[in-house]
């Protein structure tokens, strides 16, 4: 398993890192709407094959709507978030009420339901990634001429990497004590703690050197270290509840897009919003 993790890491991660500091941001747009596509489909098909009655089936129109707000949102910064609900909400409402008067399928309100949740948790919150790599001012990283957006958004991944990993290896060597044995039976307590010590730790002096004050940096490293992890243990919930283990096998080790990338949906609000509020000198 750990063999398997680490090559899915040493290929995955030069990839990102090369969609992170593509300049402008649109490949790392394209590349989260790419990820929310295919966990958006993931989630889909988990849900539809729940052993449920009436069985729910997520709206795709929904869904997919979700999966291109990243993208979208890249494009057309000045679409509001409301404009594009209301019209992606309005075309699936009519499909779903076409659907129930053709075939008397009565799930239109479940099917609605789970397709603007998992539209809002998946998309929504990858569009986030979105904001954070956004601004463009040129910077320097060692002799590189970079934008200063593409250094936020590895200082993020750079605390989720390492959070996760120190979690891994402390849980599996000294972790004894279990925190969420129905949702998550293999999280410990001294797991939890280096995953927070770890994102602390990296918060602070990077983003220090990024040009943050101590404790808006202390701050973020605190708030992805412990929403990163509500984040997997929410992602987990889901998963006990459809009766699942992961929501897919894309990444080999690691299972699939939602089971990766759980703690990133959670984190990537709070950074951005860490970085918006340091700037506004708040």
């Amino acid at each position: 398993m750990l063999r398997t993790r680490v090559l899915t890491a040493i290929i995955g991660i030069p990839l990102m890192l090369a969609a992170i500091f593509a300049p402008g941001g649109g490949l790392f747009a394209f590349a989260l709407s790419l990820l929310a596509l295919i966990g958006s489909l993931e989630y889909q098909r988990a849900y539809s094959q729940a052993d449920w009655f009436p069985k729910p089936r997520p709206s795709l129109i929904l869904l997919l709507a979700g999966a291109g707000m990243p993208f979208i949102f890249w494009v057309s910064p000045q679409l509001a978030l409301t404009q594009y609900l209301l019209a992606s909400f309005a075309i699936a409402l009519l499909y779903e009420l076409f659907h129930a008067w053709r075939r008397g399928d009565l799930s239109v309100a479940p099917n609605i339901g789970y397709g603007i949740f998992g539209m809002l948790y998946i998309g929504w919150l990858f569009s986030f990634g979105v904001e954070l790599r956004s601004d463009t001012t040129p910077t320097v990283l060692g002799r590189w001429q970079v934008e200063q957006g593409a250094l936020w958004t590895l200082w993020l991944f750079a605390m989720l990497w390492l959070g996760d990993s120190g979690a891994y290896f402390i849980g599996k060597s000294i972790g004894k004590r279990k925190i969420a044995t129905k949702l998550s039976p293999a999280k410990t307590l001294e797991g939890f703690i280096a995953n927070l010590i770890l994102c602390i730790f990296v918060g602070w002096q990077a983003g220090m050197w990024l040009g943050l004050s101590a404790g808006w940096a202390i701050a973020a490293g605190v708030g992805v270290g412990i929403l990163g992890q509500l984040g997997d243990l929410f992602e987990s919930a889901l998963k006990r509840s459809i009766g699942v283990k992961d929501f897919g096998g894309i990444l080999p080790g690691h299972g699939g897009v939602l089971d990766r990338f759980d703690s990133f949906l959670f984190s990537a609000p709070w950074v951005w919003w860490i970085v918006q509020m340091a700037g506004q000198g708040g």
